[in-house]
């Protein structure tokens, strides 16, 4: 049973989005142009639908600090669309209430604050109020799985699975994987080059174990990866192949497969 307050936001937003429908339906007949293009609904190919101001206050969710209007910016408020859901339970798969599910490639702003989520400047992709690259922030992308467990597949939860060719930002934090900016990969708060960090890419596996063939997650096995540990230096100029933070001259294990 959802608590009294939780209930009764859910039960505006509903009333809200229905009246937003008939409300763009009369506007569009009687020629309401971009006023009723803002609060038209549309269904999306998930059958989901689309609401672009979900509070009606006039401020698109892409830039609306509020998105539900409960009083609570984005950052702090754990129930972003106020529909009485968890943004970090796996229940709410839509954190921003906008209709796109968070886990669609489509969806390139989780938490409805204006910031695309793979930008530089989106630091906290989930709008939990935890820094993306804290340790403390276990869940990136809010979608209920933890980032360094076997379930989660796609920390940053842009669509893209992270072992795959096309994922070059794991963590969804602007600098791509390979570049000798990104110091972090899996954005848990452990330099990759840290002795503490025992799993660069954060896929549930550690770098030394014999099941770990791709330490940066880059989606090359590690078998033919000029780059094995992504920090953007090659493997015959690099001193520490896979990013353990000990010299190859000196480490048993210098590819990172425990061989």
């Amino acid at each position: 049973m959802l608590p009294s307050t939780a209930r009764r936001i859910a039960a505006r937003t509903l009333r809200e989005r229905a009246g937003a429908a008939t409300a763009a339906l009369a506007l569009g007949l009687a020629g309401g142009g971009a006023v009723a293009a803002n609060l038209l609904t549309t269904a999306t190919p998930a059958g989901a639908t689309y609401i672009a101001d979900i509070d009606h206050d006039g401020i698109p969710n892409g830039t609306d600090c509020d998105v539900d209007g409960d009083g609570i910016d984005n950052g702090s408020d754990d129930d972003v669309d106020g529909d009485g859901k968890a943004d970090d339970s796996v229940a709410e798969k839509d954190i921003d209430g906008d209709g796109l599910s968070d886990a669609s490639s489509r969806e390139t702003d989780i938490d409805g604050d204006g910031l695309a989520d793979n930008s530089v400047d989106e630091t906290d992709i989930d709008g939990d109020g935890l820094a993306d690259d804290s340790a403390e922030e276990l869940d990136i992308d809010g979608d209920g799985k933890a980032d360094d467990s076997i379930q989660e597949t796609d920390i940053d939860g842009d669509g893209l699975r992270d072992n795959s060719l096309a994922e070059t930002d794991i963590d969804g934090d602007g600098l791509a994987d390979d570049a000798a900016e990104e110091l972090d990969i899996d954005g848990d708060g452990v330099n990759d080059d840290a002795a503490e960090e025992l799993n660069i890419d954060g896929d549930s596996f550690a770098d030394n174990s014999p099941s770990e063939h791709d330490i940066d997650g880059d989606g090359v096995d590690d078998s033919v990866d000029t780059d094995e540990d992504g920090d953007g230096v090659e493997n015959e100029s690099d001193s520490d192949d896979d990013g353990d933070s000990v010299d190859d001259v000196e480490d048993e294990h210098a590819n990172g497969d425990d061989n």
